[in-house]
């Protein structure tokens, strides 16, 4: 059923509207009905839901979990932070972190399209626990194109490392998810399995436009609030 006060707006946000009051006062982790029976409920295509859906994903009320459904995230996760903040790290005593994995490798379809280069193509790919006051506050998977570093740069982790000198020579957009803390990364975190987490997507280009730099961030709830604004 469509409530009444928004009878002006577009279908998938009468959905979306609709779905925010039946899911107010459910708990973390609530199975959501799927996109067929959603399409059945309000009698409209499965895609329209699928924008309410992917609304409500991106603002952080529900996430979604592969080949299981879609979920109601837990809110509190979510806070009011910029771009720049979540992925230039402190200069202080209370943050260190280890290189995981380096490897220089070829591009899996994902990446390479993200930061359009072709399957054939190299890229290094880090993976690095980052820790505040000893305690794990996040994991980060760092996609870099190979061709674009030169040979002093390649031997040197901490310039390879150093987003900010990215950002600063060009931008960064992100994207802000609610998901299930990925398995391989469980112990890493000190988090149980299905912990619900937020993963900050990040793609740094340079100033013609050119993506340079792709970074997922698993952030660990207890140690890491992500903080979002508009």
């Amino acid at each position: 059923m469509i409530r009444g006060d928004t009878m002006g707006a577009p279908k998938y946000q009468k959905i979306k509207q609709d779905l925010m009051e039946e899911i107010k006062d459910a708990s973390v982790n609530t199975p959501i009905a799927s996109e067929r029976e959603l399409a059945s409920r309000y009698k409209a295509s499965r895609m329209t839901v699928r924008n309410a859906l992917n609304e409500l994903v991106e603002e952080g009320v529900l996430y979604r979990d592969k080949n299981k459904g879609t979920f109601v995230a837990d809110q509190r996760l979510m806070k009011k932070n910029t771009s720049a903040e979540t992925l230039n790290k402190p200069i202080d005593d209370t943050y260190d972190y280890n290189v995981i994995y380096f490897s220089s490798c070829f591009s899996d379809e994902t990446v390479a399209s993200i930061l359009e280069i072709g399957p054939e193509d190299r890229m290094i790919r880090i993976v690095r626990l980052n820790r505040k006051n000893g305690k794990p506050s996040s994991v980060e998977e760092i996609y870099l194109i190979q061709s674009l570093i030169n040979d002093s740069d390649y031997n040197n982790l901490n310039k390879l490392l150093d987003l900010k000198g990215y950002i600063d020579e060009g931008s960064v957009t992100q994207k802000f998810l609610p998901i299930t803390v990925p398995v391989k990364y469980i112990n890493l975190l000190h988090v149980k399995l299905n912990t619900p987490i937020i993963m900050v997507e990040s793609i740094i280009v340079s100033k013609n436009g050119t993506p340079v730099v792709y970074i997922r961030e698993f952030n660990n709830p207890f140690e890491k609030i992500i903080e979002i604004t508009t």
